[in-house]
């Protein structure tokens, strides 16, 4: 009876320490980490003190949180202590996606050696990458012409440069868009365009402008667009966005708008989301019984 009593209680202690090592505890004090709990829940912070059966995180959000290794199923550490910023509300700020809008850029560019991929409508990749904290190279393209039309698709490439106006209080993006366009003949046209950002990154608003020019006759002004777009975060997992044209045309003597309205889902994982929005041509003629078309991408951020 002894002898059993000891062996229950030696596979208890085991599992017990299996339970533990589930859980890794590498991280130094003051690192920034995401705690992912048993219940769902997550925990951004740092981390300010650690046992072996707890760990206690500053969270800008909550205050000090102090969590049973037990209720964590995970622990990510964050290299980048600047990664982990948070707003006033306590959402942490989402640097990837606060670059853009459905389509139109924002002032802000990504961090040194951030970047991710996006796809739109399935058939549309992107991916960008900040060369530094001002400089961010995007390159993309479409596959639908190649799939359905065998002819070379659409690609292209953006550098933008973005200058900000203190701290998370806006930017001014400058960025030129470098296209060659669907077919086998190699024609060429690219799009230059301005965007003042007033607002955080979580929170914000943007006017926009551009030109559009061609690489055979040059920079024109026959079409020439004006933005206003906002992002406005309405929970931890929420934003709610807005990306408006006005396109004028044949010396100002003409002129068209789309209007959207669309929610950005934010996941666990840092520059993750799911961008959903509805976009609705106006025009002088009406729109001849249309509602709107449906837009999709998704972001996944690949370097935090």
């Amino acid at each position: 009876m002894k002898h059993q009593f000891f062996l229950i209680l030696l596979i208890s202690l085991c599992f017990y320490s299996d339970c533990l090592s589930q859980v890794e505890l590498s991280g130094p004090v003051s690192q920034a980490v995401i705690l992912d709990l048993d219940d769902g829940s997550v925990i951004y912070g740092i981390i300010s003190n650690k046992t072996e059966y707890e760990i206690s995180v500053q969270s800008a959000s909550l205050g000090s949180v102090t969590v049973p290794i037990t209720s964590i199923a995970k622990i990510r550490y964050i290299d980048d202590v600047r990664n982990i910023i948070f707003d006033k509300n306590g959402n942490p700020v989402d640097f990837h996606n606060s670059t853009h809008y459905f389509l139109f850029p924002s002032g802000y560019s990504l961090k040194k050696g951030q970047s991710y991929y996006e796809n739109i409508w399935v058939f549309a990749n992107s991916y960008s990458y900040g060369v530094t904290d001002n400089f961010t190279i995007s390159v993309g393209g479409e596959i639908a012409s190649l799939l359905f039309a065998s002819q070379v698709p659409l690609l292209y490439a953006s550098p933008k440069l973005s200058v900000p106006l203190g701290n998370q209080k806006g930017a001014l993006g400058l960025s030129s868009t470098f296209i060659i366009l669907p077919g086998d003949d190699f024609n060429g046209a690219g799009f230059l365009s301005g965007s003042l950002t007033v607002g955080s990154r979580n929170n914000n608003f943007t006017l926009g402008a551009g030109a559009g020019f061609n690489f055979d006759g040059g920079i024109t002004d026959e079409i020439i667009p004006f933005t206003f777009s906002f992002m406005k975060r309405i929970g931890s997992k929420l934003s709610l966005m807005s990306e408006n044209w006005v396109v004028v045309q044949n010396d100002f003597s003409d002129s068209f708008g789309i209007t959207s309205l669309g929610l950005r889902i934010h996941f666990k994982e840092l520059g993750n989301a799911l961008n959903l929005g509805l976009a609705r041509p106006l025009t002088g003629g009406g729109t001849g019984g249309f509602i709107a078309l449906p837009f999709i991408s998704a972001t996944v951020g690949i370097n935090k």
